[in-house]
């Protein structure tokens, strides 16, 4: 189990090489762009919205308590966080799935010599991709309607933290394993059995993501470095032999 939490994480440092090869650099750029102009549309609108209501609130307190100014702000920052991880990743990942499918393609061709057994074109591809997500969105979005509950119950509770993370860093693994394994066919259902024999495997990598995606800057550069390492990980260590 900790043998494969190691090598889910370390499959990230291993992506980020994987990134720099002839054939692969091109399909970094438009994720990455997307990423970016998404992650700041997002902030920059939270923020237009967020600042004239701090105004207002400011208006009715006495300048003794400027302080909470900073306070309501730190509850901005930390609420856009939650916003992004949880609503931001996935919607990104849609618009960007076509890309993304073709970097773990090319990727995949780079590692083993060979393209993914697959015979469908680039639309039904893109197509494809882009259902995939659709459908991981509904999955993520009742079982964290599910675990809202959960963290509303006394005691139980209490647990509740730990089980956000393993459930950030188990649907991160499904988002981005999808890629490759969606490149051979693999319906939603059989990712996820393929996945779950390897919870170590995938838990060590979405937690990797999970932190990547949460440090400002870096977390432009997640989606393209967790699609190579996710798809490295697909070649090495859940691809049935053939």
């Amino acid at each position: 189990m900790l043998g494969d939490i190691t090598l889910g994480t370390q499959a990230l440092a291993r992506g980020i090489r994987l990134l720099g090869q002839p054939g692969v650099r091109g399909y970094v750029v438009v994720p990455l762009a997307i990423n970016i102009v998404l992650f700041g549309a997002l902030i920059w609108y939270g923020y237009s919205l967020f600042q004239p209501f701090v105004e207002y609130l400011m208006g009715f307190v006495p300048s003794l308590l400027d302080f909470l100014e900073w306070l309501i702000w730190l509850f901005f920052g930390v609420l856009a966080a939650v916003t992004v991880f949880f609503t931001f990743t996935p919607v990104a990942n849609i618009v960007a799935a076509p890309f993304n499918a073709l970097m773990a393609e090319k990727i995949e061709a780079r590692l083993t010599g060979r393209p993914p057994a697959s015979d469908v074109g680039f639309l039904r591809m893109a197509l494809d991709a882009v259902r995939s997500q659709l459908g991981k969105l509904v999955y993520i979005l009742l079982w964290a309607a599910g675990l809202f509950l959960v963290s509303l119950i006394p005691v139980v509770n209490l647990v509740a933290p730990v089980l956000w993370v393993v459930f950030g860093s188990w649907l991160l693994s499904l988002e981005y394993f999808d890629y490759p394994m969606g490149n051979h066919d693999l319906t939603f259902a059989e990712q996820k059995r393929q996945i779950a024999a390897r919870r170590g495997l995938a838990l060590g990598f979405g937690g990797g993501v999970m932190i990547m995606t949460s440090i400002p800057i870096v977390n432009f550069f997640a989606m393209p470095v967790a699609v190579a390492g996710a798809t490295l990980l697909y070649v090495e260590q859940l691809q049935p032999a053939p």
